[in-house]
């Protein structure tokens, strides 16, 4: 056997060894391991609510990066004691809004479900390659998106303390705090246009109303202060529709108490809201969830203090 043929045979062994332990890696990465076999393998980062304890999450909001760049379930804790968690990901698609609400209420019992309203409006024919691309990776290789969990292990580790698990200490919300200030414009002038959704699109809407029924959870159409893709003309759109089914539809870009300030309030020139704009946004929601009388302050207790302590993670800004 000459030596090209060795080196090869090599490099084969290595490679299926770092395969192995990459997908075993992968795996220990998954949150709450016990209910893999539950849900299947995990394929997207928002089933780290699966870390948390059952029929604890009274609140949940579903949506895209709006969603977790603007509010922060922490804060809403802190201030009014209500346990909630963002299932948020990038150009989320209305379909796996769906999805996820149907493997949470496998898992929890939500009083109130609020919806990204610009989601409603995003047409999946524009790239599906792009979904069935991601769904597949992230399914056969979770590390991709549970690459931080390690960190997560590793404060336990050093804290002596594994109660927890992976647990998701900011309850789906990213910390960032960067500044790219934003022209002031009027984008929601009152007009008589309106938007078209996505027929397709009609179909799962309709489905997240009924699962809602279904469950007796309060469904709220939401939209989160962003002026670079909304607009008067989908606030039209999504208020006839929640007319139709019956439902709240909250507007955050006409509640002027919110005062969200574009030059320092914003990351990306207006389109997504920064920590400071994320308080606001939490604490008006926090507000609005009292004002309904629907969810408990558990602050006091006992059975929530792993809250407490995810709260004093969450204000040590540390990125677990």
């Amino acid at each position: 056997m000459n030596n090209v043929v060795k080196n090869v045979i090599k490099s084969i062994i290595f490679g299926v060894i770092f395969i192995l332990l990459f997908e075993l890696f992968s795996y220990l990465l998954l949150p709450q391991k016990g209910y893999v076999n539950k849900f299947g393998i995990i394929n997207t980062s928002s089933h780290e609510i699966l870390g948390e304890k059952e029929n604890t999450v009274d609140v949940i909001f579903l949506g895209d990066s709006l969603v977790y760049s603007a509010i922060s379930p922490m804060e809403i804790w802190h201030d009014y004691g209500y346990t909630s968690y963002d299932i948020a990901n990038a150009a989320q698609i209305i379909s796996d809004t769906y999805d996820n609400l149907k493997f949470i209420v496998a898992s929890q019992s939500p009083q109130v479900v609020f919806v990204e309203a610009d989601v409603l409006f995003r047409d999946p024919q524009n790239r599906p390659w792009y979904y069935d691309s991601k769904k597949m990776i992230t399914k056969y290789i979770p590390i991709m998106n549970y690459h931080d969990n390690w960190k997560k292990y590793l404060f336990n580790f050093l804290n002596n303390d594994d109660k927890f698990d992976t647990v998701n200490y900011s309850k789906g919300f990213k910390y960032l705090t960067g500044v790219l200030p934003a022209k002031k414009k009027n984008y929601m002038k009152p007009n008589n246009k309106k938007r078209k959704i996505p027929q397709d699109n009609l179909i799962y809407i309709e489905k997240i109303v009924d699962l809602c029924k279904d469950n007796d959870i309060e469904l709220i159409f939401m939209s989160n202060p962003n002026m670079r893709t909304w607009n008067y003309a989908k606030h039209s759109t999504v208020k006839n529709l929640a007319s139709k089914y019956g439902v709240e539809f909250l507007d955050l870009n006409l509640e002027p108490a919110l005062d969200i300030d574009w030059k320092t309030e914003t990351r990306d020139k207006g389109r997504h809201l920064n920590y400071q704009g994320a308080v606001k946004v939490s604490k008006f929601l926090g507000q609005y969830l009292q004002d309904m009388g629907i969810v408990v302050d558990h602050r006091s207790d006992d059975n929530y203090r792993e809250w407490n302590y995810c709260y004093k993670v969450y204000k040590s800004k540390q990125d677990l």
